[in-house]
Order: structure tokens, then C-alpha cells, then sequence
């Protein structure tokens, strides 16, 4: 398995030609969405999540939630399709920022872990419970 600094090495360099595509406007819409999504779904980025965000998952939310409350309330109450696009718009909108890509990567991957977007992005290696069946009524309709 990877080390996290190899790791981090290697999505960089993904990142950055990634950037230059964005910045010459060859990669955009729905084809910048499927490689970012292609970028942060690598094994990668799930070894960089696992070892540096998975530890901070629950204080990330806190922290999200106490930053701008209504905002949270606000994306939990809409559904999973705009909840998805609000999610791929939030990352297109960080490819434009020219900070380092190291953090920008963390910031990413920070963003995924939230619960309303958790989902979009196959990072943890967790099987998914198996929906319970329904149970049985305990009246019967001979009763």
C-alpha cells in the first residue's frame, strides 16, 4: 500500500496537469466533473483520506455546521441530485483557486467526508448496511 506522502506526490502531479487543461479551458463541464471525480476516487486519494481526513471526519462536520448553520440546514433539506451537481460545482469552483495543490487536494477530500456529500464520492472501503426488511405488523388482521 502507498504511503500517503508518495501518494499525495503522485495525485499532485494529476492535479497540476489537471489544472493546466482547466486553465486552457480544454477540460470543463461535465468532463472536468468526471476527472476530478476520476482524480478523487483513486486509490490515491483514498489512501490521503484514510491516513490525514478519516481521523478528523467528525470534527470536519462539526466544524462545517457551526461555520454556517443555515447553509447546512439548507443543502440537507434539498435532494440527492441537487445536493450532487451543488457538490461538483463546490470542487469546480476550487480548481480556479491557484493555491497549493497539496491543500487544495485536502480541502477536497475534507469536503467529500460531509455527510450530504459523503456519498458521491467511493472513499472508505465500508461495506453499506444492508437495508433491514420491513417487520412484520404485530396486529394481525384476524384479531
Amino acid at each position: 500500500m502507498p504511503t500517503a506522502e508518495k501518494a499525495m506526490e503522485r495525485l499532485s502531479g494529476r492535479m497540476d496537469t489537471l489544472d493546466d487543461l482547466y486553465g486552457r479551458g480544454i477540460v470543463t463541464g461535465n468532463l472536468l466533473r468526471k476527472q476530478i471525480k476520476s482524480l478523487l476516487s483513486s486509490k490515491d486519494a483514498r489512501t490521503i483520506y484514510r491516513e490525514q481526513i478519516e481521523t478528523d471526519k467528525q470534527a470536519i462536520k462539526i466544524l462545517c455546521r457551526l461555520e454556517d448553520p443555515v447553509a447546512w440546514r439548507e443543502l440537507f433539506s434539498r435532494n440527492r441530485d441537487e445536493r450532487e451537481g451543488f457538490f461538483f460545482k463546490t470542487l469546480e469552483d476550487m480548481m480556479g483557486i491557484k493555491d497549493d495543490r497539496r491543500e487544495r487536494i485536502l480541502r477536497m477530500l475534507q469536503l467529500s467526508c460531509l455527510p450530504f456529500y459523503s456519498g458521491f464520492l467511493p472513499l472508505t472501503s465500508s461495506v453499506k448496511r444492508e437495508v433491514s426488511k420491513a417487520k412484520p405488523s404485530r396486529v394481525s388482521v384476524l384479531d
